[in-house]
C-alpha cells in the first residue's frame, strides 16, 4: 500500500489511480472501436445509397416505359386499313399558320425532317446519341377505315358511304379532326391534310351509335334507298385547321376520323441535354413535355414481318432491323413511293432500349466502361455506349423491351 501523505496511512489498493500505460491502452481501444463503427456506418450508407440509386433508376424507367407503351401501342390507329395513306405528305395549318411542313423543330428534335409523311412509327438514327422516335395514331371508335366523300368548295364534305363517320359530339357540337387522303392517284401516295369539323358540323340529323358511344353521321335514314347522304361542314373559324385545297378535294379523297382535337397522336420522342425524355407534339397543341429523367440514351429497332427467318405476312416478327439498315432508314420509309407502303405494313412492333443513370454518384470497386443495348442481336444492330471517366462515377441500368403495334395486325387494303 502507498502512504497517505496527510495522515501517514497507506492508500488501499482499491482506490489507486490508473497508470499512463493503462490510459493509452484505453484510448487506443476506443479509437479502434470508433474507426470500426464509422467504417461500418460508411459502408452501410454507401450500400444504402447504391441500392437506393438502383431503385430510383427502376422507378424512373417504370414511369417512362408506361408513357412510351401508351404512345406506341396505339401506333397506326385510324390508318392501318387505309389505302394510299402510308407515306402520304402530311399537311396541317391552324390560325392560318402552317404547322406541317414545319419551319424547324426545337432541340432535341432539330435533326428530324421538317416535311413529315404518315407512318405508324418512324426512327431517325441518332448515331452515337439518342434516336428520335415518331409515332402517329388517331383515336376513334370508327378507326382504321377511310370514308369516301365529295366536296365542291373544300369546306362542305358530302359523305358518300352509308357507314358514316363517328363524331365525338356533345349537345350537337364537335371539334373533331379528320385526315383527308386522296385516292385517285396515278402514283401514290399524295398529299394528305388535317381538317376540323365545324361546331355545327352537319345539316343532317346525327344519331347515337350505342356500340361507339358517339354521334354518327349520316343518320340511319341514309342507308334506306334511295340514300340521302348527309354533309359534314368543316370549320372556317380563324382558330381551325382550314379547308381542303383543290389538289386534294379533286382526287376522290377519303376521310379518316382522328377523334376529338386533343385525342390523336402526332409525336416525336427523344432525350434532351438534361437527360430527360421529351415528347413533342407535331401539331403544336401543347409544348414539349418531359416525362422521364436521368435517361442518357434511347435507341429503337423495328420488328418486321418480312419473312427473313420466318413466314411472311403472318403477323409475327421475323427480325429486328436497325434504322441504319439501307432498306429501313427514315428516308427510305418516307420516300413517297408506292412500293414502300407494303414495307411499312410489315412493321409489327418496336423494340426500345434505354440506359438510365442513378441520380447521384455511387461508390463501387468496379466501374462500367461500356454499356451494350440489344446484346442478343447481330453486332451490326447492337448499340455500344462508352462512358467517360466522369460518367463512370454513376450507376447505370440497361433496359430493353418490346412494344407490339396492335393496329398493325389489321389486314391492310
Amino acid at each position: 500500500m502507498r502512504m497517505n501523505p496527510v495522515f501517514g496511512r497507506r492508500w488501499p489498493a482499491s482506490v489507486r489511480g490508473v497508470s499512463l500505460v493503462e490510459v493509452m491502452i484505453g484510448l487506443a481501444v476506443g479509437l479502434i472501436a470508433s474507426l470500426v463503427v464509422m467504417r461500418s456506418f460508411t459502408a452501410s450508407d454507401m450500400f444504402r445509397r447504391n441500392i437506393g440509386g438502383a431503385t430510383d433508376s427502376v422507378q424512373t424507367l417504370a414511369i417512362s416505359a408506361a408513357r412510351l407503351n401508351a404512345l406506341f401501342e396505339q401506333a397506326g390507329g385510324s390508318f392501318a386499313q387505309g389505302r394510299n395513306i402510308w407515306g402520304c405528305s402530311l399537311k396541317a395549318k391552324r390560325n392560318g399558320v402552317t404547322l406541317l411542313p414545319a419551319s424547324a423543330y426545337p432541340a432535341p428534335f432539330s435533326a428530324f425532317p421538317t416535311a413529315v409523311r404518315v407512318l405508324p412509327v418512324g426512327i431517325l438514327d441518332g448515331g452515337s446519341g439518342s434516336d428520335i422516335l415518331m409515332v402517329m395514331a388517331g383515336s376513334s371508335p370508327s378507326a382504321n377505315r377511310g370514308i369516301p366523300f365529295t366536296t365542291s368548295d373544300g369546306s362542305t364534305l358530302l359523305v358518300s358511304n352509308p357507314n358514316g363517320v363517328a363524331i365525338a359530339a356533345s349537345a350537337g357540337s364537335s371539334n373533331d379532326l379528320l385526315l383527308s387522303v386522296p385516292q385517285d392517284l396515278a402514283v401514290a401516295p399524295g398529299e394528305c391534310q388535317v381538317v376540323q369539323v365545324a361546331s355545327n358540323y352537319s345539316s343532317g340529323q346525327p344519331v347515337t351509335d350505342a356500340s361507339f358511344g358517339y354521334k354518327v353521321m349520316p343518320a340511319s335514314a341514309a342507308v334506306v334507298a334511295p340514300a340521302s347522304y348527309s354533309s359534314i361542314r368543316l370549320s372556317s373559324a380563324s382558330s381551325s385547321y382550314g379547308v381542303l385545297p383543290t389538289t386534294i378535294s379533286s382526287l376522290s379523297p377519303s376521310l379518316f376520323h382522328l377523334g376529338a382535337e386533343s385525342a390523336p397522336t402526332f409525336s416525336l420522342v427523344s432525350v434532351n441535354e438534361n437527360a430527360e425524355l421529351v415528347e413533342y407534339d407535331l401539331l403544336q397543341r401543347r409544348g414539349a413535355e418531359p416525362f422521364g429523367e436521368n435517361v442518357i440514351l434511347i435507341k429503337a429497332r423495328y420488328g418486321v414481318d418480312d419473312g427473313v427467318g420466318g413466314t411472311p405476312n403472318d403477323n409475327v416478327v421475323d427480325e429486328w432491323v436497325s434504322p441504319t439498315d439501307s432498306e429501313w432508314t427514315l428516308a427510305k420509309l418516307t420516300d413517297g413511293n408506292t412500293a414502300t407502303e407494303q414495307k411499312i405494313d410489315q412493321i409489327k412492333a418496336i423494340r426500345i432500349g434505354v440506359i438510365v443513370r442513378t441520380p447521384q454518384v455511387v461508390v463501387s470497386n468496379t466501374r462500367p466502361t461500356t454499356l451494350v443495348l440489344f446484346a442478343d442481336l447481330p453486332s451490326a444492330r447492337q448499340v455500344s455506349r462508352t462512358l467517360s471517366t466522369e460518367e463512370q462515377s454513376y450507376g447505370y441500368q440497361v433496359f430493353d423491351w418490346v412494344i407490339p403495334l396492335r393496329n398493325m395486325k389489321a389486314t391492310p387494303k
